[in-house]
């Protein structure tokens, strides 16, 4: 008998937007784990919570956090393979090999995710039209399914029910483990060039430069800021950052090459009152100011994780929007879509909606993953304030401009699209259904994102 170990609790997804009363189990073997499965008709798994909206919220049943399971199991330092519990932070394997010259080769906005919520939402970098999303690199992984069977899987193995639980927004089963190729690192420095800006014809003509020579080097990173405040012949105007790692010889002398890592926070400061410091006059004085600040120098020296973790610095971003929070709305469109990026752009200015943080970065070929969001193409992030979007129907028209664009949104940033338009978004929606609906025979896994969108019918 597995003693009960549930507790209740509040959870919100990283934009604290929407809140969710839950039963949390934190099971602490794999004994536990299988009967707390078995005993919960409906479970929702969790990580650590930085999806930002519902995707790791209940809309029914237990909340099964793996936080707890967080083990690293094996590192091969001689090939850089390196096998871990599914709970395990990215910022714990850093910590652990870049030191001993392995990175990971793709790492989103933050480090403090699991890697099985990486592997859940198949998250990508600033290098992914090199190095593709996480899914590219995950040699394996063993799946915890429904009825208590695990089952390992891989591209090569079952890849059918590799691929579905690769960007499967933890739909498919409990990730256990996994195995993940690294990368050589040299130092753990990268190098900034700094480029501005004035139109969004410009800024798209930088990032395509740019991503040709990211193809031929999965270790460039580029990333591009917009001042959303901006319109007219401005509109789109802003600032692109590239940044590629840095080599022993471009150290100074008393430069070690592996910096000592800073602490990062775990906890953020609790919302501000009201409607927080993120107002549209705010907004739009701060994105101007950036933009005139941001003028290009030479090339610049830091640390890596500053250069690819800018979220891990910004851990009061979401508490600064107040108590209703922030819903970031993320997008991508083919490359020959890119006029939607400017329609999208100026919908927003126009309903003086312009967001706190807007963001436009170049993406390579997706996975076989049938939910996994990258496609080739142009992918555009918004921060907008939630109390703007009390109605989610405020953004059917941009939900529409990026379907009938043959785009598609980000399931784990999502909170407000229109439901009716994820079969058009993801079509291969229904191969998914079919190979969900097998590995999951008791229709025990769900989330609100799954109820919200329907994604399991």
């Amino acid at each position: 008998m597995i003693p009960d170990d549930s507790t209740t609790a509040s959870l919100s997804g990283w934009g604290r937007a929407v809140h969710r009363h839950s039963r949390i189990r934190r099971p602490d073997s794999d004994e536990a784990l299988v009967q707390t499965v078995l005993s919960s008709p409906k479970v929702t798994i969790r990580g650590a919570g930085r999806s930002y909206g519902d995707a790791a919220l209940p809309g029914q049943g237990t909340v099964l956090d793996l936080t707890g399971r967080d083990r690293i199991i094996s590192f091969d330092q001689a090939n850089g393979v390196i096998v871990v519990d599914a709970g395990a932070l990215l910022s714990d394997i850093v910590e652990q090999t870049l030191p001993l010259g392995w990175l990971l080769p793709v790492i989103p906005g933050t480090q403090r995710i699991t890697v099985g919520g990486a592997i859940a939402s198949d998250v990508h970098g600033k290098n992914h039209p090199g190095a593709g999303s996480f899914g590219h690199h995950v040699l394996w992984l063993a799946l915890l399914r429904s009825d208590a069977t695990i089952a390992q899987l891989s591209a090569g193995h079952h890849p059918d029910d590799f691929w579905a639980t690769i960007g499967g927004m933890g739909l498919t089963g409990v990730i256990l483990r996994a195995a993940v190729q690294l990368q050589r690192a040299e130092t753990g420095w990268a190098t900034r060039t700094r480029h501005r800006t004035r139109s969004l014809g410009e800024t798209l003509s930088v990032l395509r430069t740019l991503a040709i020579r990211q193809e031929a080097d999965p270790e460039r990173h580029v990333v591009g800021w917009l001042d959303a405040g901006a319109a007219g012949p401005r509109l789109g105007r802003g600032i692109v950052d590239d940044f590629r790692p840095a080599s022993t010889r471009e150290l100074p002398a008393a430069v070690a090459p592996f910096p000592e890592r800073r602490g990062v926070a775990t906890r953020s400061p609790r919302s501000l009152p009201g409607p927080g410091l993120v107002s549209r006059a705010t907004i739009v004085a701060a994105s101007a100011a950036r933009w005139h600040l941001g003028r290009p120098g030479k090339p610049h020296l830091l640390p890596l994780d500053a250069a690819l973790c800018p979220l891990d610095r910004a851990q009061s971003w979401p508490a600064a929007f107040g108590r209703e929070g922030l819903i970031q709305y993320q997008l991508a469109v083919p490359h020959e879509a890119s006029a939607v990026i400017a329609d999208v752009l100026t919908f927003l200015v126009r309903r003086r909606m312009s967001p706190a943080l807007a963001t436009l970065k170049n993406l390579g070929y997706g996975t076989a993953g049938p939910l996994s969001f990258p496609i080739r193409g142009w992918t555009l992030a918004v921060d907008l304030p939630a109390r703007w979007l009390r109605d989610a129907a405020v953004l059917r028209p941009v939900d529409r401009m990026v379907a009938d664009a043959g785009g598609r949104v980000y399931l784990a940033k999502d909170l407000t699209t229109d439901p009716a338009l994820i079969p058009a978004m993801y079509p291969r929606l229904k191969a998914w259904q079919r190979t969900q609906c097998r590995l999951d025979p008791e229709r025990r896994w769900s989330s609100a994102l799954a109820e919200r969108l329907d994604l399991l019918s």
